[in-house]
């Protein structure tokens, strides 16, 4: 049993043995006898009368009242056994046994289930883990379950405050659902084959795809049946999609090179060139709030030669790399005849992270080996300013002039806010060493992805909302 549940068992058979008045004691350590109090559980945050035997370590709670509160049917056995039917996995108990059977697989009970006047009852821990969910104690020693099913993210976004967009990837394509920020309660909104990342508006009615054949359509997140639309019939390949700032286009990367910025308009489908300056390898894109400043990373390939003087089916080559490191352009569309302006040079890797709002600045963080990852801010005049260099940046994201990163905190990991507007710096708080990405967008929480699930900072506390 891990140190989480030890306590929260405890915690809970404390809590028992103050809330079951007159109850007695179980005859044996396997054989509750005792006649059923009322305990008050929190399933899903609402408060829920379930009925309970035993006290202290002997304590035992309903199966079918706590079951039933999760959301689960339940059907008689003949062998004096009960199945519970549970978001699509069956769960079968039989009494005075301390096996289950999950889908068809036996799972060890820590506790033999008891037959107490008719009824089953069941240890608490046995429960969370015969039916997979998650529980604890809280400060006041009530039982809360959380009982919503949950999806795996393998990527996430912010919709708008209360929802998130996160895409689970399946053995044939992807699953896209519209999560609660709060409860994790998932929502169905495309499940594809072929479709690319989905990716949301800014006003956050509308999420932009392409498919294999680079053709965009957008889902309306906010129809009932999540329609979707096509918006343009033009074939190129679109390896990114990025939103205007009013949502009314959508700017994008062209061509299987990266070659062309281009720009797709909503109303009638029109696409215009931004930039075409005939350079490849473009990635990273990000457009200012008007649409005229343009920030984006080219990334040279590797000169592929090969020994002359050897036989051709001897593949024999050398890959010379210099001068294949990420370098940050510039671009300023309201400028006649104005051309893209590289505004980095140094031979560091560098992850762009996007600019700020007026497009004057833009983000990067900067690794080299043996030595701490470093945010750094560049201007389009080339002037670059070392926003986080004292600590090993590991992460960031940015939400309109805002950027968070999370960086090393020796065992932990600090979540650092960033103001661009300012350059003030400070930290929001401690997270889990495991943080390895965060969230934002303008007007909604942070979320950090810890152990790859999504958690949302609610105040003082993480709410874990995917699995």
């Amino acid at each position: 049993m891990s140190m989480k549940k030890t306590l929260m068992i405890s915690a809970l058979a404390a809590a028992l043995s103050t809330t079951a008045t007159g109850v007695v004691s179980a005859a044996t350590a396997n054989q509750v006898t005792s006649a059923a109090a009322t305990l008050n559980v929190l399933v899903n945050d609402s408060s829920v009368q379930v009925r309970s035997v035993g006290t202290g370590d002997d304590a035992f709670v309903s199966l079918r009242d706590l079951g039933t509160a999760v959301g689960a049917l339940f059907v008689v056995n003949v062998k004096a056994g009960v199945t519970a039917y549970f978001q699509g996995h069956a769960i079968e108990l039989h009494a005075d046994s301390n096996e289950a059977i999950v889908d068809g697989q036996a799972v060890t009970l820590a506790q033999a289930v008891q037959n107490v006047g008719g009824s089953y009852y069941i240890s608490t821990e046995d429960f969370l883990n015969a039916f997979g969910i998650e529980g604890s104690v809280n400060d006041a020693g009530v039982l809360t379950v959380d009982a919503v099913h949950k999806v795996h993210a393998d990527s996430a976004n912010w919709i708008d405050a209360s929802h998130l967009l996160v895409a689970e990837l399946t053995e044939t394509g992807r699953n896209d659902y519209i999560v609660d920020a709060q409860t994790g309660a998932a929502t169905l909104v495309l499940s594809s084959e072929s479709a690319s990342d989905l990716t949301v508006s800014p006003n956050g009615a509308l999420a932009a795809f392409t498919n294999e054949e680079g053709v965009v359509s957008v889902i309306d997140l906010k129809s009932p049946n999540f329609a979707v639309k096509q918006v343009s019939a033009d074939n190129s390949i679109k390896p990114e999609l990025v939103w205007a700032a009013d949502s009314s286009a959508i700017y994008f990367l062209q061509g299987d090179k990266g070659t062309v910025i281009a720009k797709l308009n909503l109303a009638d489908g029109a696409i215009s060139k931004v930039l075409d300056d005939k350079v490849d390898y473009k990635s990273s894109l990000s457009v200012s709030a008007d649409g005229k400043k343009f920030f984006y990373v080219v990334t040279k390939p590797g000169t592929v030669t090969a020994d002359a003087t050897k036989p051709v089916d001897a593949d024999d080559v050398a890959i010379d790399t210099k001068g294949t490191e990420p370098q940050v352009f510039s671009f300023d569309a309201a400028v006649t005849d104005g051309k893209p302006v590289q505004v980095t040079s140094q031979t560091d890797d560098k992850i762009f992270i996007g600019s700020s709002t007026d497009g004057s600045k833009g983000v990067y963080i900067s690794s080299v080996d043996g030595q701490k990852s470093s945010l750094v801010q560049v201007a389009p005049d080339k002037t670059t300013i070392t926003l986080i260099g004292d600590q090993d940046v590991f992460a960031a994201t940015i939400a309109g002039d805002i950027v968070y990163a999370l960086v090393d905190a020796g065992t932990s990991t600090s979540l650092v806010k960033v103001n661009l507007a300012t350059g003030g710096k400070e930290t929001v708080r401690s997270v889990d060493a495991d943080a390895t990405e965060v969230l934002a967008a303008a007007g909604t929480p942070i979320a950090v992805v810890i152990d790859g699930n999504v958690n949302v900072v609610n105040g003082g506390s993480l709410v874990k909302v995917t699995k």
